[in-house]
């Protein structure tokens, strides 16, 4: 279900989330950018057929001002990296560059001169294009404030218009009927953006991210750990003689005793670790700056003596289940790969499970039931 926060600020939203969320946004700002290269010396043909020749001169060197400034985003938008800092500073400087530009067309006319509609309009325009950001509200709202600001004390400056003139009063009223709209499809793009990007990361049964999702932050800890030398482990837990509980108590239990595993373990996660579905009764947690085998084990244990306390009712009958894990713990290793990292905690779990199940099997290769 998704929140409020969500829509209000981009810190409510996850690290992959918004890695995703940039890649879409920095396609729409090059062909954005792209778009007013084109139209805004295409404009100049208005400008031609119905201006003096001073007015179309003094507007054509506003146009190259706005072109020069622009071409540099194109190139500049593959040096984002997703990064939604330099997102922000890129959408800043695009609103920066075209309220310049409106406000030195502004300025090309004389006080009392009638503007044509294009430039009456061009406030209208700018909040229109910024929709098809899907940025949150907070932003969008912040984005427009600055438009509203700008273009208002421009009327006031360079035309004359008094601030609280009808006139005024009136544009003000059509640009926050603008920037609502605009806001209101800002969000519903942010929407859709967040249930198609649950429906294809998270595990429909727990709620928890599928293993694709968990295989992405798996490579990203490793690059992580190639480049900056975070090091990190993997657990890798699975349900012990899960089948008796679907062949006994049929799947309806079963369904029922990973969706309350799942949730006793998120509770006794930590801030940054990550949990997931791997497959079928297989869970997988990450560990970032986790450079012992001890403390990796000690976490393990943690998960373990938590799931086997956890008493959980039997949808098809009043008995309580008694469910514990087998975790496999492997730390990873100086150019190790994803997948030797995998196959590393998957034979400790196969080893946990050898030993007898409900253990723990670390670095040192022998179960561990207190650990913790």
């Amino acid at each position: 279900m998704l929140k409020l926060s969500e829509f209000w600020s981009a810190r409510a939203h996850s690290e992959d989330f918004t890695l995703t969320r940039m890649g879409f946004m920095t396609v729409r700002l090059r062909l954005l950018t792209c778009l007013l290269m084109i139209g805004i010396p295409a404009w100049g043909l208005v400008d031609w057929l119905t201006l003096s020749q001073e007015q179309f001169s003094q507007l054509l060197k506003a146009r190259a001002f706005c072109l020069l400034a622009l071409s540099p985003l194109i190139p500049l938008s593959y040096l984002i990296h997703f990064r939604r800092e330099r997102m922000k500073l890129a959408l800043g400087y695009l609103m920066t560059v075209m309220m310049i530009f409106s406000l030195f067309c502004l300025a090309s006319f004389d006080a009392g001169q009638e503007l044509q509609a294009g430039y009456w309009a061009f406030p209208y325009l700018l909040i229109s294009l910024f929709a098809i950001f899907p940025v949150p509200l907070s932003l969008s709202l912040q984005l427009a404030a600055c438009i509203m600001i700008a273009m208002l004390g421009g009327n006031w400056l360079l035309l004359g218009q008094p601030l609280w003139s009808a006139a005024t009063l009136d544009q003000l009223w059509l640009l926050t009927l603008f920037a609502l709209a605009s806001a209101w499809v800002q969000c519903g793009q942010l929407n859709m953006l967040l249930q198609l990007y649950r429906e294809s990361t998270r595990d429909e049964l727990t709620g928890m991210m599928n293993r694709r999702l968990l295989m992405k932050q798996l490579a990203q800890s490793r690059a992580r750990f190639l480049y900056q030398q975070k090091p990190f482990a993997l657990l890798l837990l699975d349900l012990d003689r899960f089948k008796r509980i679907n062949d006994h108590y049929g799947h309806l239990a079963g369904d029922a005793v990973l969706k309350e595993v799942a949730a006793c373990l998120a509770e006794q996660l930590e801030t940054g670790m990550v949990l997931g579905r791997y497959g079928g009764e297989e869970f997988a947690v990450l560990l970032p700056d986790c450079g012992s085998g001890e403390q990796a084990s000690g976490v393990a244990e943690r998960l373990r003596l938590a799931v086997e306390a956890r008493l959980i009712k039997s949808p098809t009958s009043d008995e309580l289940l008694e469910v514990t894990v087998s975790i496999g713990v492997a730390l990873m290793q100086s150019a190790e790969s994803a997948e030797s990292l995998l196959n590393r905690a998957d034979e400790r779990l196969y080893q946990a499970k050898v030993a007898g199940r409900n253990c723990v099997v670390g670095e040192r290769g022998s179960p561990d039931r207190s650990v913790a």
